[in-house]
């Protein structure tokens, strides 16, 4: 039997779904074969991802999860705090940022100049030279 500890986590206010999946033995030993994190994009995607790993039942601390997979009749079960989840997140904080870009910063360049504006400030750049070699009076002066 398969069954999975799911948290939504915010990671740099990016919501990222934990996934971490058990397996089950004959003996009733349970032992993790899968972690999955990604970014939690809408519900569907994650129930397609539950039944592509053939998981059996879930168990969240999320409760608006757990509203929307009583919904569907996922079998889910609630709890406060999943702390395994929010692990698996923490140590691959890291790559998840370099991964998924986290904190890029939105770069914006100087404005670039039309040729005839910079042609425009040359020339009367120029001229308030020649005006303040000949003795007139400027504002800047």
């Amino acid at each position: 039997m398969r069954f999975g500890l799911l948290s939504i986590v915010e990671l740099r206010e990016q919501p990222f779904v934990s996934l971490l999946i058990y397996e089950t033995d004959e003996q009733g030993i349970s032992a993790l074969i899968a972690d999955i994190i990604k970014p939690y994009g809408d519900f569907i995607d994650l129930l397609d991802d539950l039944h592509d790993f053939q998981i059996n039942q879930a168990e969240t601390d999320s409760q608006a999860l757990y509203r929307d997979l009583v919904n569907v009749k996922f079998p889910v079960i609630y709890r406060r705090e999943i702390e395994d989840t929010r692990r698996a997140v923490k140590q691959s904080e890291a790559m998840l940022v370099e991964l998924y870009e986290l904190d890029k910063e939105v770069e914006q360049d100087a404005p670039v100049l039309p040729a005839w504006r910079l042609w425009c400030i040359d020339k009367l750049e120029r001229l308030i030279k020649l005006l303040q070699t000949k003795g007139v009076k400027t504002n800047a002066n």
